[in-house]
């Protein structure tokens, strides 16, 4: 077993991975939001209000895992592949916690990802070729096995940019145009949707609020167009106290941006789209107890 963590532009996400027959599963499960891309348009730099949040997120992993007993295999994305002072604070947590973050790099991450999804499809028994969007904090990944592609946008950079709901409708197609285009050269039948957006999405469609969101129910979800529509309305009608219960505290503008987003991304795909909770935790987590983890973040 292996303790994988995702430290994302916006969510710190760690998971116990265990090797089994069919596959590998999740034994154990944390995440936290930390909001490391917050300001970060701004001032280039990973804000002191986002770095005590990833160590208070770093201290409560640290009380809920065996990190004495199971190696850990850690990752950060395009917040901290942009941020001026990623590396010392990573020296910092490799002191305090001891832990050793890998940034990767896009192509990396959406291998990773990648990895992630198919096992959980597999688990499924659902074994068509596919393609990945996986829309973060401040980069998206979107490809198929074999040909990926990161592009430098993401919820909190997107929404802290335009703020206000008619800016974000007015620019998603435009900050969305070149992603949309490379998808549609993918001409998948099956889009894997991964990431905070499309898992709250079919949370709330199911029922769920963020206390007691179940990855279990939400995989393998079917999202359908309409409900890209119906989730921003949803929020919308929701007051800052009610959206905090439902989807988390503070998250409902980033996940509105993020929705336009991704409503503009889909829109003329013929694909069935199907909603996986699995992704780059897991992918670090199956890489590394298969033994190409050093590979895949060296060769990309």
């Amino acid at each position: 077993m292996v303790i994988a963590i995702d430290l994302g532009s916006n969510t710190f996400r760690v998971a116990l991975i265990k090797k089994e027959q069919n596959g590998f599963s999740n034994e154990q499960i944390y995440e936290k939001i930390v909001g490391a891309a917050r300001g970060l348009n701004e001032s280039g730099k990973i804000g002191l209000e986002a770095k005590n949040r990833l160590f208070e997120a770093i201290v409560e992993a640290k009380s809920k895992f065996d990190f004495t007993k199971f190696k850990c295999v850690a990752v950060a994305t395009e917040a901290f592949r942009v941020a001026s002072n990623s590396e010392e604070i990573f020296s910092e947590i490799r002191e305090k916690f001891g832990i050793n973050f890998h940034i990767i790099d896009g192509q990396a991450e959406a291998k990773l990802t990648f990895l992630g999804v198919q096992n959980a499809l597999r688990k499924l028994r659902i074994n068509d070729k596919f393609g990945i969007i996986d829309i973060g904090g401040a980069s998206s990944e979107i490809g198929e096995d074999g040909k990926f592609i990161s592009f430098k946008f993401g919820i909190i950079t997107f929404y802290e940019r335009f703020k206000a709901l008619d800016l974000m409708q007015e620019n998603a197609k435009i900050y969305t145009k070149e992603a949309r285009e490379f998808l549609t050269s993918l001409d998948n039948r099956l889009i894997v949707l991964t990431s905070g957006v499309p898992t709250t999405i079919a949370a709330l469609k199911l029922g769920l609020n963020y206390e007691n969101y179940d990855p279990k129910k939400v995989s393998g979800y079917e999202l359908k167009n309409d409900d890209l529509a119906w989730f921003v309305n949803e929020l919308l009608k929701m007051d800052d106290k009610s959206a905090d219960v439902a989807v988390g505290r503070s998250r409902k503008y980033p996940l509105i941006a993020g929705t336009l987003l991704l409503k503009e991304l889909l829109n003329g795909q013929k694909a069935k789209f199907i909603v996986i909770d699995d992704g780059l935790r897991e992918g670090v987590g199956t890489a590394y107890l298969k033994g190409i983890f050093q590979e895949i973040i060296t060769k990309f």
